[in-house]
């Protein structure tokens, strides 16, 4: 064939040699994998066993692994008798003691002894003793018979070095390999078993070779301590209690590893890893010699050696020992009642104090402050039952939480800007994470301390401001902010706060902002969001708090934030502020001018400035306020529309330096080059649409305003008022004229339809709540694009209007959107018009108006419901999963359908009759295979309707499986009648889900049988 390297078969020895050097080299791929195919079959050729023979015996090293692997290869492929699984066992015990003492390298070696593992998994009951024995050969210098062993009493010593090493690789890939094994298949537990049989021979080996006497040359600690890990691991994940018993004696010697500068590395690697996912290893004398060790001088030093440097790979790794010995003993470290305990916390307590910023250079703070907020809230889980005492604060465990306090809040000040400039991102977004953490354990803290913890803070930013600590202050006051949530729920606190916020803080942050460094106002700026309950409560402080943040607003630095504290304090104080509109409306004129103004920011203002209208008692100045609001946004509006008739009759463009360009674009994106009139209008167009949406949603009532749960149709009346019927003329004057000229774009459509919406969950009169007519003359009007997303509005109007006291006029809206909405579907049903989101959109409106009015959909034309019923088919049918889930909502909500009226209900059990086969056998065939599995939850939902609502299911269900068109082969007659006896039994209970979950798979076949 073309394309494959005429590379011939070799005939001798050398000229197999020569292909697996030419293996090892960097040919090309189709050479290599040429190479690989003719190798292959050598090795799977019954010859190949004496092939691996004699590759082991030459001189390159890629030759000699090679061989092994071939080895390997022949016992995973071939069933050997019990006289030559013995032999081939004897020829590798042979072939790794001639590698041991020739010096071969360590990947050859390391490959005879996996090839001797290999053997041991499939052969385990012909080598059951496989440590003792290979040692024993091992000293011998040949493969020694069984018998030899059996009379050992004990194991032996390794004779050289590299036996020692020779045995310790086997030992280490026997029982990684082992991991892999599952245990709990019956054909592995004679391998199993046979393993753990050889536990007490490793452990005596080990515990020998981790502590070895002064005159052992032979043994290698480290090597020992990387095979220990691998047994540890295994019995963790087979943890027989005898077994476990047995490898446990051992752990006691590493411990005694941990001095030694040589071994330090994997013997605290094994033990941090060992306490942190298995504490119960660690018996109460291993844990008091723990104890004792982190008293040793040895530990004092390492300690002082973490805390002068946290960056250190050698010191964090002492730090993590340290902290998962605590994780692991965090119970007792929680109680009073043990000494050793409380002598090791005040230690683990130092681990936030180490030199350098969290993250950047001190790596072992975070994980610090990690075990420190499970501490604090085991405390709190130990204190639910008994108050604290004041005198408790004194002493451990209680002294050491306030010490982390006292220590972590100063570890999260800001460093000097030319610092935080040199860090690279990663340091950075650490550093903020690390913050977090200890806004994280305050809060657990303050469910211990409350308020003193609270008014330590409040002191702290006092005591910063007098000296003009930017970095301490900034901290205290990011502290204190962490803990709002804690006392949002009342006044406790109140006193402390006005403490802060009557201050000379802010009417320094007021009267000489730049006196203050830009991140300290930004923290402090977020205090009055935090904490706009506050404000509520004591509205004297209102006027500066609000003066700070427009103040602010203009800031490039500071406009977001202060703008989002704008927004949280007008909506909670709102009733407060109602006397202030006309300021605020002269606020925001002002804030208008500035031509960097950002557009979220602007989105926010007006937002604020709409809350507070919503709360202005007076009908007329309310109605005022919102015209100048409204007047201000058109100004936009206009211009937007403009520069679209503009574009129409001449291409033209606006410099960057236009005035309008500044109101089009932020200041990030604002283009140094002459924009087109038509992108600066539809720029424009968003803008203005954007601070429109957020004025609606400002508009809304509050979430605790009361609801009159007494309504009724009776008293649903539209407000009569003609300026507010104007108002809403205007508006929707001015949305028509943006749809007109800019609905091609999805934005534009998307924000018409937010600002639509936002009236159809009030209960009152306003602005942006217009008239039912009003909305679906407005919906069904021409749209360019993007016409999904109305139906979708359209759907939620219609949901809003069932309820309440606008029930009434449901009927109406739903005979003016339900026609265009079918006029949509006949559209969709044509050729090459697939819109999935469309067609799932129109089809749950259509499902909408059957459950709400089913009169009104099955007094449709015949012809309609025809179209609308095969336009559901057809989507249940589709691949598209969202349309599909549609579908399946639809013939679900169909078939337990019912009306009040009996003609209507007829026509309903009529028109199932004669859809029930088509619907069955669009069910069957996407269980049958044709469905994705995420699907088959929904699609269970009409079929098990199906089944308990008609009694023509089964037979609708059997003509489906056995119809030409099921799409598997892979399920029997019986195995389908089976499914369908099975279905039709369960009468629709939620085992139905798992069994077209299990006919789906076996439809499928096994390639699809993944965890369900």
């Amino acid at each position: 064939m073309a394309g494959i390297p005429d590379i011939p078969n070799p005939t001798s020895l050398p000229e197999v040699e020569n292909l697996i050097i030419e293996l090892y080299k960097p040919n090309p791929p189709a050479v290599i994998s040429r190479i690989q195919e003719i190798l292959q079959k050598l090795q799977k050729d019954p010859l190949g066993w004496q092939l691996a023979e004699q590759l082991l015996g030459r001189p390159d090293d890629n030759v000699k692994f090679f061989g092994a692997l071939t080895i390997i290869v022949k016992i995973n492929t071939e069933s050997l008798k019990h006289e030559d699984a013995i032999s081939v066992l004897q020829k590798l015990i042979s072939w790794l003691i001639t590698a041991l003492a020739n010096g071969t390298p360590k990947f050859i070696v390391k490959k005879l002894c996996s090839a001797l593992v290999t053997y041991y998994i499939r052969y385990p009951l012909t080598w059951d003793k496989c440590i003792r024995h290979l040692l024993h050969c091992l000293n011998v210098g040949e493969s020694a018979g069984f018998d030899d062993v059996d009379e050992l009493n004990v194991i032996e010593h390794p004779t050289s070095p590299e036996n020692f090493l020779g045995l310790i690789w086997f030992a280490t890939a026997l029982v990684e390999e082992a991991n892999k094994i599952d245990a709990k298949s019956d054909n592995n537990i004679h391998f199993h078993e046979s393993l753990m049989r050889n536990s007490g021979d490793v452990v005596e080996l080990l515990t020998r070779a981790i502590n070895p006497t002064p005159d052992d040359r032979n043994s290698n600690p480290a090597e020992a301590i990387a095979c220990l890990h691998a047994w540890l691991l295994y019995a963790f994940h087979h943890p027989k209690p005898d077994f476990v018993k047995e490898v446990q004696k051992v752990v006691p010697a590493v411990l005694n590893c941990l001095p030694s500068f040589s071994l330090y590395e994997p013997a605290v690697d094994l033990l941090i890893e060992l306490l942190e996912i298995w504490p119960p290893l660690f018996g109460p004398d291993v844990v008091a010699s723990l104890y004792s060790i982190f008293e040793s001088e040895w530990a004092k030093e390492k300690l002082e050696c973490l805390l002068d440097s946290a960056f250190d790979t050698d010191s964090v790794r002492f730090g993590l020992f340290m902290l998962n010995f605590a994780n692991a003993k965090c119970l007792e470290l929680v109680k009073k009642d043990n000494k050793n305990a409380q002598q090791f916390l005040p230690k683990i307590a130092t681990l936030v104090r180490a030199e350098g910023y969290p993250v950047a250079d001190d790596k072992i703070f975070v994980p610090a402050l990690e075990f420190w907020s499970t501490f604090a809230e085991d405390l709190v889980d130990n204190h639910q039952s008994a108050p604290i005492k004041p005198e408790e604060w004194n002493s451990p465990p209680l002294r050491q939480v306030m010490d982390v306090v006292q220590d972590s809040w100063k570890k999260i000040r800001y460093p000097p800007i030319e610092i935080y400039n040199s860090w690279d991102s990663t340091d950075r977004v650490g550093f903020g994470d690390a913050r977090k953490d200890v806004a994280d354990y305050l809060q657990s803290v303050y469910l211990l301390s409350s308020k003193p913890l609270f008014s330590m803070f409040a002191r702290l930013i006092a005591e910063s401001l007098a000296t003009s600590a930017w970095a301490d202050l900034e901290a205290a006051a990011f502290c204190l902010g962490s803990l709002s949530d804690c006392v949002s729920d009342g006044d406790s606190c109140d006193d402390v706060l006005t403490l802060v916020f009557g201050s000379p803080l802010f009417d320094l942050l007021l009267k000489q902002p730049n006196a203050v460094p830009v991140r300290v106002r930004q923290t402090c700026l977020s205090l009055v969001e935090r904490y706009s309950d506050y404000f509520s409560r004591h509205a004297q402080f209102l006027p500066a708090a609000l003066n700070l943040l427009f103040g602010a607003v203009n800031d490039r630095h500071l406009a977001l934030p202060s703008s989002k504290s704008i927004h949280t304090l007008c909506s909670s104080c709102r009733s407060l502020l109602t006397s202030e509109v006309g300021a605020f409306l002269q606020q925001y004129k002002l804030v208008r001018e500035d031509p960097d103004l950002d557009s979220l920011v602007e989105e926010r203002v007006v937002g604020s400035i709409a809350a507070v209208i919503q709360a202005v008692p007076d009908d007329a100045q309310k109605e005022s306020a919102f015209g100048q609001l409204l007047a201000l946004i058109g100004l936009d509006i206009e211009a937007s529309l403009q520069l679209a008739a503009q574009a129409k009759q001449a291409t033209g463009s606006l410099p960057p330096d236009h005035p309008l360009m500044a109101r089009a674009f932020d200041l990030a994106q604002r283009p140094s080059v002459p924009i087109s009139t038509k992108d600066i209008s539809l720029q424009l167009a968003i803008r203005s649409l954007r601070c429109l949406s957020n004025v609606a949603k400002g508009l809304q009532a509050p979430n605790e305003a009361p609801v009159d749960l007494e309504a009724t149709d009776d008293n649903a009346q539209w407000s009569a008022n003609s300026n507010l019927n104007q108002i809403h003329v205007e508006i929707m004057s001015l949305l028509a004229k943006i749809r007109e000229e800019f609905s091609r774009n999805s934005e534009v459509v998307n924000v018409i339809c937010s600002i639509l919406r936002a009236g159809f969950s009030e209960t009152e009169p306003g602005p942006f709540v217009f008239p039912p007519e009003m909305v679906t003359e407005f919906i069904i009007s021409q749209w360019n694009s993007h016409i999904a997303t109305v139906v979708n509005t359209a759907g939620v109007f219609v949901t809003s209007l069932g309820s309440g006291k606008y029930r009434k006029y449901v009927t109406d809206a739903l005979g003016i959107l339900l026609p265009w909405v079918i006029s949509l579907v006949h559209h969709l049903s044509g050729p090459d018009q697939e819109d999935p989101e469309l067609s799932q959109y129109c089809l749950e409106f259509i499902q909408k108006t059957m459950t709400k009015r089913p009169q009104i959909f099955m007094s449709l034309a015949q012809d309609t419901l025809e179209l609308l019923f095969a336009f559901s088919i057809s989507l249940l049918d589709g691949n598209e999963p969202l349309p599909k889930a549609a579908a399946a909502e639809f013939w679900t909500a169909f078939i337990t359908l019912k009306a009040d009226d009996q003609n209507t209900q007829a026509m309903i059990d009529d028109a199932m009759s004669h859809l029930g086969p088509r619907l069955a056998n669009s069910l069957v065939r996407n269980i049958g295979g044709k469905g994705l599995r995420s699907e088959l939850d929904k699609l269970s939902d009409p079929l098990k309707k199906l089944v308990v609502q008609h009694v023509s299911a089964r037979q609708w269900l059997e003509a489906a499986v056995f119809d030409v068109d099921f799409p598997s082969d892979n399920v029997s007659p019986a195995d389908k009648t089976m499914f369908i006896k099975k279905v039709i039994s369960l009468r629709g209970s939620r085992a139905t889900n798992q069994v077209v979950r299990e006919f789906w798979l076996a439809c499928r076949g096994s390639n699809f049988a993944y965890a369900s």
